[in-house]
């Protein structure tokens, strides 16, 4: 089971393994940059078109800008039972390496 919100440094040192990653930036933002192995999932679209994303079991990380609209969106995939959690501070805060 993931914490609600994860650091940065805890998935750049591996202490925190997730299944998927989606990133519900803009899709500009996405090809800009974005964490290596993340999916685009546009805030806009998030709740249609996710739930058809997602398998039972997976860890999902949810990745915005600065982490406010991706931590309300974790919380709305824990209410349906997935074990979701968020990037803290969002790509502002991220120090590692991009795609």
């Amino acid at each position: 089971m993931l914490p609600f919100a994860v650091e940065g440094w805890q998935l750049q040192c591996e202490e925190i393994a997730v299944d998927r990653i989606l990133d519900i930036r803009p899709v500009e933002g996405f090809l800009r940059a974005h964490l290596e192995g993340a999916e685009s999932v546009p805030y806009t679209d998030f709740q249609d078109d996710v739930e058809g994303l997602l398998e039972a079991g997976q860890a999902v990380l949810v990745v915005d800008s600065g982490g406010a609209r991706a931590a309300e969106m974790a919380m709305w995939l824990k209410q349906r039972g997935h074990d979701a959690a968020y990037l803290k501070g969002g790509m502002s805060g991220w120090s590692g390496e991009l795609a």
